[in-house]
């Protein structure tokens, strides 16, 4: 047997360890520790900063860009509810025309009506094109600010032409009504503003050109008419800014929402580090020592059936706490990436279970979401082995329109939603903590129907 500071000596032997990774960069533990505060706000709240590094975690940092996006989701759900309005509108004109209208003027109606339902058409094609989901909607910045506001000039000119085509103005001004609720969906004030000031002039001309409202009922009727017009007009920007606030508020509170996450994930994955560097530098290492001990002494005896039994015990503690390090701080997330590291988890689980566990990895790059989708990954394939008795399991990672998509499924006996509730009320938050972080960083984690087993998948946007 080795005295202590052999035993001593053989620890560092066999400590390979984050640390050295570390003091390779030329920094010790402790220096980044000062160097880098905990806090994720590691600059002034709002400001485009991109990302900072805590503990060598990565650490998501939100922007002014979030609120842009934030209003740009609200803005394309309002685009497409105006265009299926819009065809409504068309209807309505055609009724008018029918209804209201005498013959003569049914050509140029016509015409015109025709124009406006094939733009009609065109803006609902081009709103509902775009409806794959979780893609990144900066790529819309532009038709967001600027196709709308075309569309909506489009519904001014054919509602103000409509009206001047036609003799009697009764049912073409109540089509004119329609405008200000089409500007209502709107969330930006300053457009919705310029509009409904065009839609008010274009009434206004309507009105003045329109005969029968001049000759019958004089100007003061003409009057009354604008000014209650021009109060729907005034109702509809209130409702608008009401709509530009709570789209702000929403984007406000999905800023300190990712904030949150960010701060959560910092906390979870310093913690983790520091345990596994525990695990590493101490249990670890004993179990090597006396392992290398008890090889020692098969040497001298080499007949001892139960030195090679302790070995083999000691073989098997040592893999379990190499494994239980990897699980808690993967180096080769930092080292080689996110792909890697999930190869490697479902080999560690395959290994550890039985489980026939494959898998189809295609992420070449590296991404602020790494560590939520690593810890998804890690929880999912736990509850494969831990609970769906599957025979047969799948891992897939890759990236689809900007979103990292996991897919993870087994033939075993599948989860209902009833167990999963059981589950959470038993304390198991695991699955539940990760849903909320792959919600807060606008991801989406959902169960698939399938005959057997269960298929879960994961879909966040990259950051980067």
């Amino acid at each position: 047997m080795t005295n202590s500071r052999q035993r001593q000596a053989d620890r560092r032997q066999f400590a390979p360890s984050c640390r050295r990774q570390d003091e390779s960069s030329g920094q010790s533990l402790g220096q980044r520790r000062t160097e880098r505060s905990p806090n994720p706000s590691c600059a002034n709240y709002g400001q485009l900063v991109g990302s900072c590094r805590l503990y060598g975690v990565p650490v998501v940092v939100t922007s002014d860009a979030e609120l842009a996006r934030v209003r740009r989701t609200h803005q394309l759900r309002a685009y497409r509810i105006g265009s299926v309005l819009r065809i409504g509108v068309v209807l309505f004109m055609v009724a008018a025309m029918l209804v209201g209208t005498p013959r003569r003027e049914w050509g140029a109606q016509t015409a015109l009506i025709c124009v406006y339902a094939f733009a009609a058409l065109w803006a609902l094609a081009l709103a509902f094109r775009r409806s794959r989901p979780m893609v990144s909607l900066d790529r819309f910045a532009n038709i967001a600010r600027y196709e709308p506001l075309a569309f909506t000039a489009v519904d001014v000119l054919a509602l103000t032409g409509f009206q001047l085509l036609s003799t009697d103005g009764i049912y073409s001004l109540l089509i004119m009504t329609l405008l200000p609720v089409l500007v209502a969906l709107d969330i930006s004030s300053r457009r919705a503003a310029v509009v409904l000031a065009l839609t008010l002039v274009g009434f206004a001309l309507a009105l003045a050109q329109d005969p029968v409202v001049i000759r019958m009922n004089g100007w003061p009727e003409a009057i009354f008419r604008f000014g209650l017009y021009a109060f729907l007009c005034a109702t509809a920007l209130m409702v608008v800014r009401s709509e530009e606030r709570h789209a702000r508020s929403v984007a406000t509170l999905s800023v300190i929402r990712e904030e949150l996450l960010a701060q959560t994930m910092t906390a979870s994955e310093v913690l983790q580090r520091r345990i596994s560097e525990s695990i590493h530098d101490g249990p670890l290492q004993d179990v090597l020592a006396a392992r290398q001990e008890l090889i020692e002494l098969r040497a001298a005896a080499p007949h001892d059936q139960r030195v090679s039994t302790a070995l083999a015990g000691l073989q098997s503690a040592s893999d379990l706490l190499r494994q239980a390090t990897f699980e808690l701080h993967p180096a080769v997330l930092e080292q080689v990436g996110l792909g890697a590291a999930v190869e490697q988890l479902a080999s560690f689980h395959a290994q550890r279970s039985g489980i026939r566990i494959t898998d189809d990895v295609d992420y070449p790059i590296r991404d602020e979401i790494d560590p939520i989708v690593f810890g998804v990954a890690r929880e999912l394939l736990s509850n494969v082995v831990q609970h769906s008795r599957a025979r047969n399991a799948s891992v897939a990672l890759g990236i689809s329109d900007g979103v990292c998509v996991l897919d993870v499924a087994d033939d075993g006996v599948g989860v209902s939603g009833e167990t999963m509730a059981r589950r959470l009320g038993q304390g198991h938050i695991g699955l539940a903590s990760h849903r909320a972080r792959v919600d807060a960083a606008g991801g989406s984690l959902v169960f698939l129907n399938t005959p057997t087993g269960t298929h879960v998948c994961v879909r966040i946007p990259l950051k980067g």
